[in-house]
């Protein structure tokens, strides 16, 4: 993934609205794709990333250097979607599919790029990702958010680290077990 650079994030800091616009251009796409594997609705997910942009630009004098850029947006984004999905549960809120939308293109969560891949695969792939996302819903909060971090936007575990505030170890070691649980889980869901 692609880094800003120190000095358009000291710009930023010191109010160059134009430096944050780069720091949005730069981490749009990836922002919007954690939220997405957090709110699994493309709205709710384009709202939740406007919110963490938000928080970051009213928490930016903050930001001190020391992790990576990427890490500190990664844990805003993933803490506003965990609360948000909290305060949903807590209201008994469940999302939905847009009435009013092409339910297809709603559902579509995996931007393929490969030309090549007949349109058989790419619905297997999509109802394969379904079925993960669906079985880590009962997954504890750590578990979920290290398979997400690590498996689904390739993190590296140091910043899975900072981004949850976990020790490195706990990192590696809830990654393990959530893969073997999950791995438990779809093998008796789809067979072999």
């Amino acid at each position: 993934m692609r880094e800003i650079d120190i000095e358009t994030v000291k710009k930023a800091k010191k109010g160059d609205n134009k430096a944050f616009d780069k720091i949005i251009t730069v981490y749009r796409e990836v922002v919007i794709s954690v939220c997405m594997k957090y709110m699994r609705n493309s709205e709710e997910a384009c709202d939740m990333a406007q919110e963490a942009f938000c928080s970051a630009y009213s928490a930016l004098k903050k930001f001190e250097f020391k992790s990576k850029f990427s890490t500190w947006i990664y844990r805003i984004a993933v803490n506003l979607c965990i609360n948000r999905l909290d305060a949903m549960k807590r209201r008994k809120y469940f999302v939905t599919d847009s009435i009013h939308a092409d339910s297809e293109r709603e559902k579509a969560e995996v931007h393929i790029e490969d030309k090549k891949r007949r349109v058989d695969e790419e619905m297997e792939c999509g109802e394969i990702r379904e079925i993960i996302m669906q079985e880590l819903e009962s997954f504890s909060k750590d578990e979920k958010n290290v398979v997400i971090l690590r498996d689904m936007q390739g993190l590296e575990y140091d910043e899975i680290s900072r981004a949850l505030k976990l020790p490195l170890g706990s990192v590696k070691s809830k990654l393990s077990r959530a893969r073997e649980k999950l791995k438990t889980r779809l093998v008796k869901r789809m067979g072999s």
